[in-house]
């Protein structure tokens, strides 16, 4: 068995592209080996993928020399076509066997999903590994995606950088290919300042080796491991504990090499700078990493990770050491010059800042999160309306701060720590913080009330918005992170338990934003019920829900879409036990008459006088038995417990059609057993549309 070694040589990547571009390295790779019958699978392969800044490489062993012959069906013509009623070969028939150069009498009729076809199997000699893998490694370098990528010179591949070498090598000898005029061959490169010379290899084990000697960790759980030792060796040096910061720690594994930190310090002065802005300069814009004391209080020391490894480590922090101090003189200064003036005196900048052409200033959105957020305090938390109310006035003033013009992703963050130095409530200010939450599908939700209830606000009046200016997402786009907006949304709704009418806080929504938008309220608010019905219908199915469950829940309604998770999970957990299916088989009998019959369906309820069969009056007493309990079991969510009590009409529901005729020629007694029907209809018509089941 044979080894394979595949190495792309190029210009430092970004560290976001490294763990996404070795990833695709083994995936595409081990398929495109698979598929091409050189190996039986990524495990009997043993493929493995590596990479760092400047390269991607592809090891995989027990290869075959050659692939297997295989046999390839080759269909001919209809059987109806190939022969004439006196069973002589047609034109089709003679003219198939010539193209396959085979003769007629070696073909034979197989058969198809549309019927026989002449035709024969074909075997097709398999080709030597050298033959396949040129096109298969191109193929592969093509194959590779990344977040952006470029072109350069005159060619129009692309890639994440400039190629500058390969590295292709089948069992010690090179697979000739060429890509943007880089041709292959057995050297790759060492470290870019410690080991720049070319290095020839040989396989797999001597490439790893040799670039360790050359100052490269190219297997990148053993440059992550080596990143956290000389991280803490280094904090340990500094006498602090290192702030946990894991995307931190594989960000700079993914910069380097080959990792050698060190410590620095700064002015003890910086720390009289809000914490969270000395971390985020010293985290974003230069990939430090942060300490601390036993009581969790924060150094001033910080650990950087180099890609080369200096004769003298002291001169090197001391230039680190410089470039920080810059970053947070620059930090202090914007503090002072935004403490000049309370953070409520920066609402009114707010006026200059426009949110969107047509729906006005960020001034103006921040009064209608007011009034909805007030809105929503009301019916939630009427104790909490004033604290609510000043929180979503101050919840975006920090965003015209020098501060957050510097370190933007800290919106809120600064914004609650200004609060606090103006002596504002403290669940105010904890709001302002926490109104930006949940920031992603899984990230925790805010501790408060008031951050809820102003983010919700938020949140809404931005998708009622931008839906009524013609701005919803189109298929894969979606400039606003509207999508992103719902869930969160309903993650806050469901997960806080706020029993809210949706489709009365969309109409104050849109009540606040009369004369911009250029839709009518109505169709607004149909549009955004539906985007909010496909984000709840993915958590229903994240949740575990079968498709067609979501789909029954929703069209009973979403108002309440924690009440809708909640059914979606009582229906799910019952739909495929044995007693549930009889049940909603009948159930959905029912609805599809009232459906097929919706004209004659009177409102009243069914007269025990026209009935005249015994099935059909104990179905009516069934109903008349559980119809109390049953409502009052809904209206408190105990929706298993509801679906418990209602299995209980099965027996009767069953016995009414096995012999009732519900389409009686009398119109009086037909429309009674509508009636009939109806009653049990809408005991189960809020819990789910049952016609969409799949049984």
């Amino acid at each position: 068995m044979a080894e394979l070694l595949f190495e792309i040589g190029c210009e430092e990547m970004p560290a976001r592209f490294v763990a996404p571009g070795i990833e695709q390295m083994a995936a595409l790779g081990a398929e495109m080996l698979v598929r091409e019958g050189l190996c039986a699978s990524p495990d009997a392969a043993q493929v493995k993928a590596f990479g760092a800044p400047r390269r991607l490489a592809l090891w995989a062993r027990n290869l075959a020399a050659i692939q297997p012959d295989r046999q390839e069906q080759v269909l001919g013509p209809p059987k109806a076509n190939a022969y004439d009623q006196n069973g002589e070969p047609t034109k089709a028939a003679l003219g198939f066997a010539k193209s396959q150069g085979v003769e007629l009498t070696s073909l034979t009729f197989i058969d198809t999903d549309k019927g026989p076809r002449l035709g024969y199997v074909k075997t097709i000699a398999g080709r030597p590994a050298m033959a396949v893998l040129p096109e298969l490694l191109v193929k592969l370098v093509e194959s590779l995606h990344f977040a952006k990528s470029m072109r350069w010179g005159s060619e129009k591949f692309r890639f994440a950088r400039p190629i500058h070498w390969f590295v292709a090598l089948f069992d010690g000898q090179v697979v000739p290919l060429e890509i943007t005029g880089v041709k292959s061959g057995d050297q790759t490169r060492g470290h870019r300042f410690m080991a720049p010379q070319a290095i020839q290899v040989r396989g797999g084990e001597d490439y790893l080796t040799k670039l360790r000697q050359a100052h490269v960790l190219v297997d990148r759980p053993e440059r992550i491991e080596a990143t956290r030792q000389q991280v803490a060796q280094a904090a340990a040096q500094a006498g602090g504990r290192l702030l946990a910061d894991e995307a931190l720690l594989l960000e700079n594994a993914d910069l380097v090499e080959q990792p050698t930190a060190c410590w620095g310090s700064f002015d003890k002065q910086f720390l009289e700078v809000p914490r969270e802005v000395v971390i985020t300069a010293m985290r974003e814009h230069q990939r430090y990493h942060s300490l601390e004391d036993d009581q969790g209080r924060l150094l001033p020391a910080f650990i950087a990770v180099n890609n080369t490894t200096p004769r003298d480590l002291a001169v090197v922090a001391n230039g680190h050491q410089r470039v920080l101090r810059a970053r947070l003189a620059d930090a202090r200064f914007f503090l002072d010059e935004d403490r000049k003036r309370p953070l409520a005196d920066y609402l009114g900048d707010l006026q200059n800042v426009t949110y969107h052409a047509k729906l006005g200033s960020s001034f103006d959105k921040v009064q209608r999160v007011i009034d909805l957020a007030v809105w929503l305090a009301q019916r939630l938390a009427p104790e909490l309306v004033e604290p609510t109310r000043r929180a979503a006035q101050l919840a975006k003033c920090d965003l015209v701060t020098g501060m957050v013009g510097e370190f933007p992703s800290l919106q809120g963050v600064i914004g609650a720590e200004y609060a606090r130095r103006d002596g504002e409530d403290p669940q105010v200010a904890t709001a302002i913080a926490e109104h930006y939450q949940p920031v992603g599908a899984d990230a925790p939700l805010p501790k408060g009330m008031i951050g809820a209830l102003v983010g919700l606000a938020d949140r809404i009046d931005t998708i009622c918005g931008l839906f009524g200016v013609g701005e919803a997402p189109t298929g894969a786009a979606d400039p606003y992170a509207l999508r992103r907006a719902a869930i969160a949304v309903l993650r806050l709704l469901m997960e806080k338990n706020l029993t809210i009418s949706l489709s009365q806080t969309l109409a104050q929504a849109l009540a606040g934003l009369a004369g911009r938008l250029s839709a009518a309220d109505q169709t607004v608010a149909d549009e955004v019920t539906k985007f909010f019905a496909a984000r709840l219908a993915g958590l229903m199915a994240e949740a575990g829900a079968p498709t067609d469950v979501a789909q029954a829940v929703l069209a009973a309604g979403l108002d309440d879409p924690g009440a809708a998770m909640a059914r979606a999970k009582a229906l799910a957990a019952v739909k495929d036990s044995p007693d549930f299916a009889p049940l909603a088989a009948g159930m959905k009998r029912v609805m599809n008459i009232l459906k097929k019959e919706a004209a004659q369906v009177p409102s009243h309820a069914p007269d025990p006088a026209l009935m005249t069969i015994e099935a059909e009056r104990q179905l009516r007493q069934a109903v008349l038995a559980v119809a109390d309990e049953a409502q009052a079991l809904f209206a408190s969510g105990d929706y298993a417990q509801f679906l418990r009590r209602l299995s209980e009409l099965k027996g009767p529901i069953d016995a009414f059609f096995d012999g009732v005729l519900v389409m009686d020629n009398d119109q009086a007694v037909r429309q009674n057993r509508l009636a009939l029907l109806e009653s049990v209809a809408r005991l189960f018509r809020g819990l789910a549309e049952f016609t969409y089941l799949q049984l």
